[in-house]
């Protein structure tokens, strides 16, 4: 009845399946999203070789053509994790600008007839077990072991389960809200090339958006919500735990000061 009643409104009943196909590869089912990531990746990897040695072998001090391009894309990266974690936000710029590059660049691939990694689960998780390690690590690197621990049970010791709850769903929460709504696109996709009377055309432009447009606004979604997560590792200023000899140098320097000016 269903496949009646698809078939009167002109939409095919082909499956659209959460899990991505399989596909044999030296003897083993590996996921196709899989195999797309790496091919990507090399791309992304050869395209950076040639542009280093070949085409810009020397950096000049007064940027031109492709290097002004270039630097204008690491100054915006630069200034995006700044505008969150101040000052320290340059040590991650790379990570970001990464990240974007990828979860971009591999939803390109829906372009041309091949399901994007970011529909699948497992590449999401993948891209979320990262941030949420460098959350951490940069809770630690800024405020100590013990000034990360003591976030736990910040503003009262009661909101310790409270806030390791909240904590542990950060990674799930960036996974599946990144997984929700590439997935969506795919099926929105999906649905309107099975229409007939649809097919010509109108996915081609819809396409465009959803590969494009969609793709930034999600993309920039997840790396606003790894950095305002860094940032709220933050939020109680606990010092660090273990102070270099400079950094107490200059606290001392700075108590000196405030006395001699009282």
């Amino acid at each position: 009845m269903t496949e009646n009643l698809l078939t009167r409104v002109g939409i095919s009943s082909e499956e659209i399946s959460v899990t991505p196909h399989k596909v044999s590869l030296f003897g083993l089912e590996i996921s196709e999203t899989i195999v797309v990531t790496w091919v990507v990746m090399l791309i992304i990897i050869v395209f950076a070789l040639v542009m280093r040695l070949f085409i810009l072998k020397k950096f000049n001090t007064v940027p031109k053509g492709l290097q002004n391009i270039l630097e204008m894309i690491v100054e915006f990266f630069e200034k995006f994790a700044k505008s969150t974690l101040g000052k320290k936000g340059s040590l991650f710029a790379a990570y970001i600008f990464t990240v974007a590059i990828m979860i971009f660049c591999t939803s390109l691939v829906e372009l041309f007839g091949v399901r994007a990694p970011a529909t699948d689960i497992n590449f999401t998780i993948a891209l979320s077990g990262m941030s949420f390690v460098l959350i951490n690590a940069f809770g630690i690197w800024t405020t100590g072991i013990l000034g990360r621990l003591r976030w736990f049970i910040k503003p009262k010791a009661f909101m310790l389960p409270i806030n390791i709850v909240t904590h542990a769903v950060i990674p799930v929460s960036l996974s599946f809200r990144l997984f929700g709504n590439m997935f969506a696109g795919l099926v929105v996709m999906d649905l309107l090339y099975s229409v007939t009377y649809l097919s010509f055309g109108l996915p081609a432009i819809i396409s465009i958006y959803f590969n494009l447009f969609h793709v930034g606004i999600q993309t920039y979604i997840f790396l606003i919500l790894t950095l305002s997560f860094m940032e709220e590792t933050t939020v109680y200023g606990a010092k660090k735990l273990f102070k270099s000899k400079k950094s107490k140098q200059l606290e001392l320097q700075e108590q000196e000061q405030k006395k001699l000016s009282a």
